[in-house]
């Protein structure tokens, strides 16, 4: 079979796996998370859950058909292997941010609905 053929499946075997994995442990995981910050909002928790659940499958899925080019020449396993860890390395480092920010945005969301009335 042609090794172009075969680092192609093996890199839409780890990117889809992982994203699908990653996801679905984000989505049970993020739950607990989601509800201590809407603790007085308790009934959006779980349609926002989904909502992420599908904008995180879209925009990764997406960035990894995007990122689906090759301009070396996969002619060895070592140029197999190259191209894999630097494909799936991107994606990892592109999920990883995804998820800071995620964090990120909903801690800033918890401090402003949470903030202390300085008028009381």
């Amino acid at each position: 079979m042609n090794p172009v053929v075969i680092t192609f499946a093996l890199y839409l075997l780890v990117a889809g796996n992982t994203t699908y994995f990653l996801g679905r442990s984000l989505y049970n995981n993020g739950s607990h998370f989601l509800h201590s910050i809407f603790i007085t909002r308790q009934d959006i928790v779980q349609p926002l859950n989904n909502v992420l659940l599908i904008g995180f499958y879209l925009m990764n899925l997406g960035f990894v058909l995007l990122f689906f080019t090759q301009e070396k020449d996969l002619h060895n396993t070592i140029a197999m292997a190259e191209f894999l860890t630097e494909k799936i390395g991107v994606v990892y480092l592109v999920l990883g941010s995804m998820h800071l920010f995620n964090i990120i945005l909903f801690m800033t969301i918890e401090k402003r609905l949470y903030k202390p009335n300085p008028k009381l």
